[in-house]
């Protein structure tokens, strides 16, 4: 098996990911592994329904993008769940059960690759592997929770027969991450309502999106109109993250995520302020709408 092709291939496509992520000023980690051929083998001898042709492995490719906040992951499961999709996993909450929710996306390795991963696979398992990868998307408190969780209890369920109530126990610490991550998104989305009271326009933006951005403030003449505006101000605070971000994903170009343009674009998809549009500029606004045509 030559793994370094493999691995060759899933470096390109973790790079387009980043680039794509980075784009619309995500806070994220994103991690790639490659199946090594004694894991494969494995696999194939002691899980039921390979060989035999019942199914196939779909994930000699893995990728997993951690994020900071559960409406992240609302995100990239609509952005990775609308195209090509081979499976989808996602394990619905249960209010009488403590246990993690599972979000895997199973795709198609991208056609150019293909040609490259089949030769590069072994010939006499090459039949039971799919031309797949597949996605976890997590956030970064249910990621710390897997990795423990996938090392000492996973691997090594026969040392807790027995322990139910542990077992139990263990599973309930995930509500308890789950419950600090609604706490923690509730907490910045109070902040930026807070910042808008105080007509702190800039950490009301910031905190409002929750995206890296690249300047620090508004220039002069936006941040004049939005403290001569607040009933604009207001209408930010209610516009939809997740359709922002969501916006800033699908598209193949990029912007420069700087304070004015993302009002700029904001107002654009949601707020529709003619005055706060003539504020753009000439330039900014070819590159807005060079940006949405893309």
């Amino acid at each position: 098996m030559d793994i370094e092709a493999i691995k060759s291939i899933a470096s390109e496509m973790e790079k387009d990911f980043s680039e794509r992520m980075n784009r619309a000023g995500l806070m994220f980690r994103l991690f790639s592994r490659v199946k090594t051929e004694r894991s494969i083998r494995h696999k194939l001898d002691f899980k039921g329904g390979y060989r035999s042709g019942k199914k196939k492995i779909q994930d000699i490719i893995g990728f997993r993008v951690v994020v900071y906040f559960q409406d992240d992951v609302d995100v990239l499961s609509l952005l990775f769940g609308c195209n090509d999709v081979v499976k989808m996993a996602v394990d619905e909450f249960d209010d009488s059960t403590f246990r993690p929710q599972r979000l895997n996306i199973t795709h198609n390795i991208p056609e150019k690759h293909v040609d490259i991963f089949r030769k590069s696979l072994p010939e006499d398992i090459a039949q039971y592997i799919d031309n797949t990868y597949e996605i976890q998307i997590r956030t970064i408190f249910s990621e710390g929770w897997h990795e423990v969780e996938h090392d000492l209890r996973y691997k090594c369920k026969e040392d807790w027969n027995g322990y139910d109530s542990f077992s139990r126990t263990l599973n309930g610490m995930i509500a308890t991450l789950e419950t600090a991550e609604w706490s923690m998104k509730s907490l910045f989305h109070e902040m930026a309502y807070q910042n808008f009271l105080h007509k702190n326009y800039r950490a009301m933006l910031r905190n409002k999106m929750r995206i890296r951005l690249t300047d620090n403030d508004f220039s002069p003449e936006v941040g004049k109109f939005l403290q001569d505006n607040p009933e604009t101000a207001k209408k930010f605070i209610d516009t939809n993250r997740v359709v922002f971000v969501l916006s800033l994903l699908s598209h193949n170009m990029g912007i420069d995520l700087t304070y004015d343009n993302v009002l700029f674009l904001v107002n654009r998809l949601e707020i529709h302020n003619a005055e706060l549009l003539a504020l753009e500029g000439e330039a900014t606004r070819l590159a807005m709408e060079k940006y949405l045509a893309s």
